[in-house]
């Protein structure tokens, strides 16, 4: 088997060796059917699958949440080693999806990348089962365990799903990949994995990586942040990574280094598929030093030559940490992963923990509402979130639990997903719940101690956390080689903390209705005095008198005059913005072009304000069909510029533009102009 193997390994992927363990992982895979795999990043865990499923026969089903990672592997495997594959994500329109499956179906695949979340729609999952399957590979494997750092409810889907095809095709193969498993995840893994008493054998590798060299770099602000890393921009060479807790943060960090002339992009989930897919294709070619991301890219990038990756937000748990900055230096050339610790970066963390994990109260919130006897038929998910005000991934947590322990059922109503009581009587289990609350506030705390710790070696700690139980020092990290730390500039952070109070934030163009995009003077993200002076005054006060705020306001509608044919300002209606008139007038005398002041009205007062709902499903629901024309006055050609106090949800600016083009027949440019951009609470009310 070993020849036939290495044949194909020069003949089919033009590779002249197996790296370490790779050959022995891909036997031991064909000959006992099971394999969890427990490898570094950057260490060939893709080959154990590309290698086996180009003989095969059938396909092979990988899935993974990675859609960045999966974008390149395709391009690979088709371009490189001619290898058909495809994938079926949410970052696809419905035709690339039904493509994808069309040629599934007809047998023109060898490899079909699967998002796991859609292992949770019956008409996909349907799909799948009806596929002359012949290897199952799981990547991230440890998202199927409670005891994992990053456990998600779609993954527990994938064992149902495995089991189903084994009682189709009792030879059916199953590989586990993960760059992060201790002992006791590892362990659950199996035990999961062993259908039909199947054993799992496990291949673990050491977690060091030797030519990372770590550091960490205490900071006290968002400004001193920036500061700092404007420095290290200028002495690391290549490209690297930001990575940042939160999409605003993303945005601050490109923005701000824009704005020094360095070549920087920020990368979300927010944005559109097609930009995502440019942004990545342009970074692979090193057309950016640097792109601030979330891991919506970076967990997924394949870059070899990634010289550094730098923390600007500390990050939930340490084998998260470990994963993310093992992307940098998978060439095996020096590179450099630098943690910026702010100690009060803990509390958004916590807020992840907090709104990821459901409790008692939403699990029988959500059967309450689901047994009332209008409800016989069942609810779609849009209408779920509407009616509980989860937050949505809780949401999403709870139905999977709900389906799991058999007190929902899901099915097709024309293709539509519902979800339906059931008759069974019994109490819900929270035990992996209370599981997951432990692992992570443990994770959190670890991360903190690393982030802290000034002389136990950074890699060491990262390499224990993971398992390992015989590490030696690096010699080479911040903690190892104890560094000296020069003294803060406050005269640089001073300028970077001005920039930051005057930088407005923009309000990306919406498809629906045609919104352009828009402005956002001050962000509820950096908390300036000007924002926290507005928003507790903006109930009381009529005049502005602010010259630091006039001055930002006449800065933005110059910028905007640049960009549009401003021909009118329509002001939302507002019940406690007092100085909504008073700005509109200053606004349109100073555009010089007519102000519709009361041209939009409420045709019914929504019934409450939306700070005071639990999401956005909610907020959409309570302004949606709300606005209409007050008069026929006709609205002068050109665009418009809409003008509200703060831009939260979007829901309001949505509703106004669908009122302007379906009532009034603007036709022109609708362009957003908030004083403030906020950012609400998701399963609470009020603001982050």
């Amino acid at each position: 088997m070993n020849s036939h193997l290495v044949k194909i390994l020069h003949e089919k992927f033009g590779f002249e060796s197996f790296r370490p363990g790779q050959l022995e992982a891909i036997t031991t895979l064909l000959t006992q059917g099971r394999l969890l795999c427990i490898q570094p990043t950057g260490h060939g865990k893709s080959l154990l699958y590309q290698l086996p499923a180009s003989f095969l026969p059938g396909i092979t089903i990988v899935i993974s949440p990675l859609l960045a990672l999966v974008r390149d592997q395709i391009q690979q495997l088709q371009n490189r080693f001619k290898i058909p594959t495809a994938s079926v994500n949410s970052d696809q329109t419905d035709s690339e999806n039904f493509q994808a499956k069309h040629r599934a179906k007809n047998g023109e695949l060898k490899i079909l990348f699967f998002a796991p979340e859609k292992l949770d729609n019956l008409e996909y999952f349907d799909f799948l089962i009806n596929l002359p399957i012949s290897l199952i590979v799981v990547d991230e494997a440890h998202c199927v365990s409670t005891w994992g750092h990053d456990f998600r409810p779609s993954y527990r889907q994938i064992i149902e799903f495995i089991r189903r095809v084994e009682t189709l095709n009792p030879e059916i193969k199953v590989l586990g990949l993960t760059a992060t498993a201790n002992e006791r995840t590892a362990a659950d893994i199996k035990q999961q994995f062993a259908t039909n008493n199947n054993a799992i054998p496990v291949q673990r590798h050491s977690m060091d990586r030797p030519n990372i060299k770590l550091s960490v770099m205490a900071v006290e602000s968002i400004a001193e942040k920036l500061s700092y890393i404007q420095k290290l921009l200028m002495e690391l060479s290549g490209t690297g990574l930001i990575y940042c807790a939160t999409r605003e943060n993303t945005e601050i960090v490109a923005d701000y280094f824009q704005n020094q002339g360095i070549s920087a992009a920020a990368y979300h989930a927010g944005y559109a598929a097609e930009e995502k897919k440019l942004l990545q294709d342009q970074f692979l070619q090193n057309k950016f030093k640097v792109i601030a991301a979330t891991n919506a890219l970076g967990m997924g990038i394949d870059k070899q030559d990634l010289r550094f990756i730098i923390h600007f937000d500390v990050p939930g748990s340490i084998t998260a940490y470990y994963q993310e900055v093992g992307r940098c230096g998978r060439d095996g050339v020096e590179a450099f992963g630098i943690l910026l610790f702010d100690p009060s970066d803990k509390r958004i963390q916590q807020h992840f923990i907090n709104t990821a994990l459901p409790t008692a109260d939403d699990f029988e919130n959500v059967l309450k509402i689901l047994k009332k006897p209008e409800m016989a038929q069942g609810l779609n998910l849009q209408t779920l979130k509407v009616q509980t005000g989860l937050h949505p991934t809780r949401l999403l947590v709870v139905i999977s639990e709900l389906i799991e322990q058999e007190l929902l059922q899901k099915r097709l109503n024309n293709r539509a997903q519902i979800y339906l009581s059931t008759d069974k009587k019994s109490v819900v289990d929270l035990s992996r719940y209370k599981v997951q609350q432990k692992v992570r506030q443990h994770e959190l705390s670890a991360m903190m101690v690393y982030s802290s710790t000034k002389d136990i070696c950074l890699m060491a700690t990262l390499r224990k956390s993971l398992g390992e139980v015989d590490v030696t020092s690096c010699g080479h990290c911040s903690s190892c080689i104890k560094s000296p730390v020069g003294k803060k500039n406050l005269t640089e952070i001073k300028v970077v903390e001005r920039w930051l109070d005057k930088r407005s934030t923009l309000i990306d163009a919406v498809k629906t209705n045609n919104i352009a995009g828009g402005v956002a003077l001050l962000n509820s993200q950096i908390r300036s005095p000007l924002f926290i002076e507005f928003m507790r005054t903006r109930a009381e006060v009529i005049e502005f008198t602010n010259a630091e705020l006039q001055e930002l306001i006449q800065k933005n509608l110059d910028e905007l005059k640049q960009q549009y044919n401003i021909r009118s300002v329509i002001a939302l209606p507002s019940r406690t913005w007092k100085g909504r008139v008073f700005l509109a007038k200053k606004i349109s005398v100073y555009l010089q072009v007519p102000l519709l002041l009361e041209h939009l009205q409420w045709r019914e007062i929504p019934v409450a304000r939306q700070g005071e709902l639990l999401n956005n499903d909610q907020r959409k629901a309570n302004v949606d069909q709300h606005l209409q024309l007050k008069s026929n006055q006709k609205i002068p050609a050109g665009d418009v510029l809409l003008l509200d106090d703060y831009i939260g949800s979007s829901a309001t600016i949505k509703e106004a533009a669908r009122v302007l083009r379906k009532q009034a027949m603007v036709k022109d440019n609708i362009i957003p102009f908030t004083i403030a951009v906020v950012r609400w609470r998701l399963g609470k009310a009020g603001m982050v």
